[in-house]
């Protein structure tokens, strides 16, 4: 950490010191600066206090790798190998089945996120005390308090972050230069408890229902914290201690608006959608603008098909064709019967979510998904469509079924239809020559989903193709498995910094300008909800739970609200599921209901081995520090 800190320091400050020399335009290097030199002005003071919070925006909300494990190692997302695509060494399909070596990167990523982030707090905070002349760039010992109190809380969060993936973790207090060892999962955990509470008090509450929300940490995001923290206390502790109590609590006077005033948003969408800095429910959110900071492209670049460009009427989109809704359904069109997972049909029919996703202009949208036939149904980009990449169905010719009759559209691109199932309904299984099989490759689907075969009744040299119509349940032979992928695999999910078409991506506002929640008053109405279940009271946890969902309806009438009596532990994982889909807290939730290992969904069978709620010490961080000891199990 001593290294970390002397490299941060000296490569900050010296640039900015270098940029400060004057007009004389020859070359002076320093290997460092003394802060007193650094901190002459209020805008260096918030530099230096900034620095974690750059760090901590790209863990919480720009790794990919923090969002992978949370999700792909889990019932809700997948990312099917395609032929060679997305195999990279199985990487994803080990995750998906919860093997997790120790030298795959994505563990170290994750420690590494936690334990920079930690670094690069102490450091801002023993600079910010001991450096700062507080009177003589006109500011106060209050606004150090503050700045300190809101990095004592990202500290906190990140810790949390470190219990929740790997357990113990090693405890550093300021000035601490030498390494340590993990210290245990409730030592940890107590230690995470006492910085909140020793900070909560210090930080200011919000005043204004629907503020602004910018990187400011007002007080019911730290009471986030410590009720998250006694929510999952069971898992974090392994079982020592239990604290739904004390979550209910919280959760209780966040909601009562003891913390500040926080409202639901009206609107399913006004939690995700553009201008939500400015949305009631938003507790703790990240700024997000990628024309001038890049963050979250990496999203679309994982979900978006190689064409998907063109349903936003030629948006430069990123395209890697890579992340999918799990499916389900199975290659015969059959609902998977597992009580986990199967995310799509968790969602009922008449949800204004299960739509596919329509740009309606000046930030406004509806749906969620990319699914099924791919038209933009915007009137802005009627009659966009998505072609193949024509990789995988080869030749041209859109099919339509007219008056009971195949037309092929010889002159017309086949479109894209992203179904909820996963299988090789183009290509064949992998390896399989059979004849009757072959005979049912997919040459493309309708619009309605219909899938059309064809079989050439000419010759190699002079083909001559008749069409027809495939019954699903001819595809049994079909695999459905995680190495079964094609290219237009999965229903693909809209959900962060909503895109916008071609005829506004070129305005720099409103190209990427959403900020994505970190947490949201829907999830304290959630977490009550289970507590109040867990403690007995089935009648409360559904009306909260209703108290959300009703906003997802036309006129606001669920056709399935939450009971008394359909409230169970599947229920309850539903809810979770369906509300919170690819928001990168997933296994937290299983792991809760001691579902993550024991339970089976799509193409995963449960090991029954709980040594897996805790991810591997990466080989690369125990090599940088022979004090830590591997987690049992690895």
């Amino acid at each position: 950490m001593k290294n970390i800190k002397n490299f941060l320091k000296a490569s900050v400050l010296a640039a900015v010191a270098v940029l400060s020399i004057g007009c004389n335009t020859d070359p002076e290097y320093y290997s460092t600066v003394a802060p007193e030199i650094f901190f002459t002005s209020q805008e260096t003071v918030w530099q230096r206090y900034m620095r974690p919070f750059t760090h901590w925006k790209w863990h919480i909300g720009t790794d990919t790798h923090r969002k992978d494990i949370q999700t792909i190692t889990t019932d809700e997302i997948t990312i099917p190998t395609k032929g060679s695509d997305w195999y990279d060494g199985g990487a994803y399909q080990n995750m998906h089945h919860h093997i997790f070596p120790v030298t795959e990167g994505v563990y170290h990523t994750n420690f590494y996120g936690v334990g920079m982030g930690v670094a690069l707090a102490y450091d801002a905070i023993n600079d910010l005390e001991l450096y700062v002349d507080w009177d003589k760039v006109g500011m106060t010992e209050a606004d150090k308090e503050l700045m300190v109190a809101q990095l004592n809380i990202v500290i906190a969060n990140l810790m949390k972050d470190g219990l929740d993936f790997f357990g113990g973790m090693p405890l550093y207090e300021r000035g601490d230069t030498e390494i340590k060892a993990r210290a245990t999962d409730v030592e940890t955990f107590e230690w995470i408890e006492k910085l909140i509470l020793d900070n909560i008090n210090k930080i200011p509450v919000k005043q204004q229902l629907g503020g602004e929300e910018t990187t400011y940490i007002y007080r019911a995001f730290a009471a986030a914290q410590l009720a998250q923290l006694y929510f999952n206390a069971e898992p974090y502790t392994s079982g020592a201690k239990s604290m739904y109590a004390e979550c209910a609590k919280i959760c209780e006077d966040i909601i009562n608006g003891v913390y500040g005033p926080y409202a639901l948003g009206e609107n399913w969408n006004d939690v995700f959608k553009y201008g939500n800095e400015y949305c009631p429910e938003i507790i703790y959110g990240i700024p997000s603008d990628a024309t001038y900071s890049g963050a979250n492209t990496s999203y679309w670049q994982r979900w978006f098909h190689y064409n998907t460009k063109q349903y936003f009427g030629g948006a430069p989109y990123g395209d890697w064709n890579g992340f999918a809704i799990q499916p389900s359904y199975s290659p015969t069109g059959e609902l998977y019967t597992t009580k986990l997972g199967r995310p799509m049909s968790k969602f009922h029919d008449t949800d204004l979510r299960k739509q596919p996703y329509k740009y309606e202009g000046n930030g406004e949208y509806t749906g969620l998904f990319l699914m099924g036939y791919q038209v933009n149904p915007s009137s802005r980009n009627d009659g966009t469509w998505v072609s193949t990449g024509a990789r995988e169905y080869q030749g041209l010719g859109r099919a339509t079924i007219e008056n009971g009759e195949i037309v092929i559209h010889e002159d017309e691109p086949k479109i894209i239809y992203l179904n909820d199932a996963v299988a090789r309904f183009g290509l064949g299984n992998m390896g399989d020559n059979d004849p009757a099989h072959q005979a049912l490759r997919v040459y493309d689907w309708t619009e309605d989903g219909t899938p059309i075969g064809r079989k050439n009744v000419g010759t190699d040299e002079n083909p001559k193709y008749e069409y027809f119509v495939i019954d699903r349940k001819d595809l049994g032979h079909l695999r459905s498995t995680i190495a079964d992928g094609e290219e237009s695999t999965g229903v693909r999910l809209m959900k962060l910094n909503p895109p916008v078409d071609k005829l506004e991506y070129d305005n720099l506002r409103m190209r990427y300008p959403a900020m994505t929640p970190v947490v949201r008053l829907a999830e304290i109405y959630y977490m009550l909800a289970e507590c109040k279940m867990r403690m007995g009271d089935k009648e409360t946890a559904a009306e909260l739970i209703n108290t959300v969902r009703a906003r997802n309806f036309p006129g606001r009438v669920d056709p399935n609200p939450v009971t008394a009596a359909n409230l169970d532990k599947y229920r309850m994982l539903d809810e979770w599921l369906v509300e919170f889909l690819g928001e990168a807290r997933r296994r937290t939730d299983l792991i809760r209901w001691d579902a993550y290992v024991t339970e089976s969904w799509w193409d995963h069978e449960p090991s029954n081995d709980r040594t897996k709620h805790r991810f591997p010490i990466s080989a690369n961080s125990m090599a940088s520090n022979n004090l830590l000891e591997q987690n049992p199990g690895y």
